[in-house]
């Protein structure tokens, strides 16, 4: 599994040409500097107290029933993203609002991908989560996502100007984005604004 974001990262691009400011975004291939409104601080440092705790991504799964509770915490995030984008509907333009986008796209392509798993397995073994290739492909795209959530996290620490979140051990990375994890855009990626 591989994260695309072509779409947001051309909005990324809009909005570091339109914007400037002394807190630095990165994300996969493109960097760029804003200057948060004070709504926006408040709403990444809620958003940090509501994630950053969330079970999913912190916790090893190990079983079905483990899959079963990720899932469901993945749809409580979903929910969480969905109401600070409602309260933040003025600033859609913003830096927080294009990161909750970022995590809400990265679960949004998640789930499809580990859908198709389940699907091409339940075709043929009839219980799909616990064909032990199906639960491989949905930990490893898991893992894959809880870097990408948590490098978001990073950034809207950094927005919020709060402390960074606490990560297990077995997830932090010396990076704050696995390049790796994303498809290159098919748009030119230049850094932006100073960054």
């Amino acid at each position: 599994m591989k994260f695309a974001f072509d779409a947001l990262l051309t909005k990324a691009k809009r909005l570091a040409k339109k914007h400037g400011g002394d807190v630095t975004v990165n994300l996969p291939f493109l960097s760029f500097t804003v200057a948060p409104e004070d709504v926006e601080r408040r709403a990444a440092r809620e958003l940090l107290i509501r994630l950053a705790d969330k079970r999913v991504l912190n916790s090893k799964e190990c079983c079905d029933n483990c899959i079963d509770h990720s899932l469901a915490s993945l749809q409580e995030i979903r929910a969480v993203l969905v109401e600070k984008q409602v309260e933040l509907s003025s600033l859609s333009d913003g830096s927080v609002f294009l990161l909750t986008e970022y995590i809400a796209e990265g679960i949004r392509q998640f789930l499809t991908a580990t859908e198709r798993y389940a699907n091409s397995a339940s075709s043929t073994s009839g219980d799909s989560y616990r064909d032990p290739r199906v639960r491989e492909s949905y930990f490893q795209a898991l893992e894959l996502l809880r870097f990408h959530i948590h490098s978001c996290l990073l950034q809207l620490s950094k927005l919020a100007g709060a402390e960074t979140p606490r990560v297990a051990a077995y997830l932090r990375s010396e990076a704050e984005w696995h390049q790796v994890a994303y498809v290159p855009p098919a748009i030119s990626p230049e850094s932006s604004n100073g960054a």
